[in-house]
């Protein structure tokens, strides 16, 4: 089924009827059954999420023979931290699975969670989450999102690079990251690689700090304001001289 036909969903806030799907959606995306603990957000925590930060929570919803099915989740938070202090493991970010660390004045919003159901994926489920999380920084006017970006593919250059090695080459483009990269092409910037970010073998505990500006973005893409006198580039012609 997966990137083989269009899909009718729809992204909408996370609910408590939506919490064991969002738990089965996490559990699969990380190669596990449903009917196997896995040490992510669960039920528990959702309720949690949803006491601290209800308009943060997003879940990617389908209907399959008249029944909602929870398909892609995607998890925020709010928090004071900028992008540009020292990066900090995830799990000190978030302080625990249910954001204990979330700050309700915080100025920006950061990227805890998100997955989908491995049997949608590559049908703009993921797409249709990011666009929900970066709508959310322009409702409640905050400074920008960020999150870290596992290196997924890092494995297959564990013999030829560091971690740090490859995830520089990824940002350049010079390697193509499963991950980071498709990241990297929606128009995050990435800024830092943080190593020890998060357990995984296959990314080297290794992540690549992805970071969204609005106001930063603004500023690269406007045109520099012209000299006084300038008429044309390479024609300075001083004020008043006709």
């Amino acid at each position: 089924m997966r990137g083989t036909e269009s899909l009718d969903f729809a992204v909408v806030n996370t609910e408590l009827r939506h919490a064991p799907g969002v738990y089965d959606v996490l559990r699969l995306a990380n190669g596990y059954p449903t009917d196997r603990y896995c040490h992510c957000i669960n039920p528990e925590a959702v309720a949690e999420q949803l006491e601290r930060f209800p308009e943060g929570q997003f879940v990617a919803i389908t209907y399959e023979g008249g029944v909602e099915k929870v398909i892609g989740m995607a998890c925020t938070m709010r928090t004071r931290r900028s992008p540009d202090e020292r990066p900090l493991p995830w799990y000190d970010v978030i302080g625990s699975f249910g954001l204990r660390n979330h700050d309700p004045e915080g100025e920006w919003l950061y990227g805890v969670e998100i997955a989908v159901h491995p049997d949608y994926q590559r049908r703009g489920v993921a797409s249709a989450l990011y666009k929900a999380r970066l709508g959310l920084v322009e409702k409640l006017g905050l400074r920008g999102w960020y999150a870290g970006g596992m290196l997924m593919g890092y494995y297959r250059y564990r013999e030829e690079l560091s971690p740090r090695e490859y995830g520089e080459l990824v940002i350049e483009g010079e390697l193509d990251d499963p991950t980071v990269s498709m990241q990297l092409h929606r128009g995050l910037e990435g800024r830092a690689i943080i190593e020890g970010y998060y357990p995984e073998w296959r990314a080297g505990d290794t992540a690549v700090l992805l970071v969204h500006e609005p106001k930063r973005l603004q500023r690269l893409r406007r045109p520099p304001r012209p000299l006084p006198g300038l008429r044309e580039v390479g024609r300075l012609r001083p004020t008043g001289v006709r």
